[in-house]
């Protein structure tokens, strides 16, 4: 495996403290700023360089760095001391229900405080489904792994390989996946709905 130079490490931790601090990226400008670089040429080398070794990656568009999960490792390589390591996967849908893709893109940094170690894992919300209990579109929503919830609980679940964030209840003859926005409707299931996991609370980057 190809290892990271001094520099790259400089420059890969000083993004990740970027984006906790910013919730957005640098530019390449920003990064050869921080850096003292003379041009941002250099700045963009590094960077590329990064990508190539799997820690990053970086399109066309301004502000479009991601940290990919090697630049965690498999102990971490950036990691604040204290912290919890959340596992961010891919996007769960508050709307229509879209395929939900089970891949790690990123480690969210929590603070260690009792509720936050019954977190498994996060998603990303996309819609405006659940408005009414303050999950906006583009928010993150952090899950404890459970098959099971009692009424009223907001879940992540599983209809036919699709993945959606409701309020789960339960009635004689069905059971209802509730929107909290009133432009929605109601998702009735008869038989059984695969449940990933319950919602605790929040990851909001302002």
């Amino acid at each position: 495996m190809r290892k990271l130079t001094a520099r790259q490490k400089e420059i890969l931790e000083n993004i990740h403290r970027f984006i906790a601090e910013n919730g957005y990226p640098p530019t390449i400008r920003e990064i050869a700023g921080a850096h003292g670089f003379a041009s941002p040429r250099a700045a963009s080398d590094h960077v590329k360089a990064l990508q190539k070794k799997g820690y990053l990656h970086k399109s066309n568009l301004p502000r479009s760095i991601k940290l990919l999960p090697k630049a965690y490792g498999p102990r971490g390589l950036i990691q604040k001391e204290g912290m919890l390591k959340v596992p961010l996967l891919g996007r769960i849908a508050a709307g229509l229900p879209v395929l939900a893709e089970q891949n790690i893109e990123q480690y969210l940094d929590l603070a260690p405080d009792p509720r936050n170690r019954k977190i498994d894992f996060a998603l990303k919300v996309t819609g405006d489904s659940m408005t009414g209990d303050h999950i906006q579109d583009g928010d993150i929503i952090l899950v404890k792994a459970q098959n099971t919830a009692e009424n009223g609980e907001i879940v992540v679940a599983l209809i036919e390989g699709q993945a959606t964030v409701k309020r789960l209840y339960r009635t004689q003859e069905t059971l209802e996946l509730r929107p909290s926005n009133p432009d929605y409707e109601t998702i009735r299931v008869r038989g059984d709905v695969s449940i990933q996991g319950k919602v605790l609370s929040l990851y909001r980057i302002l």
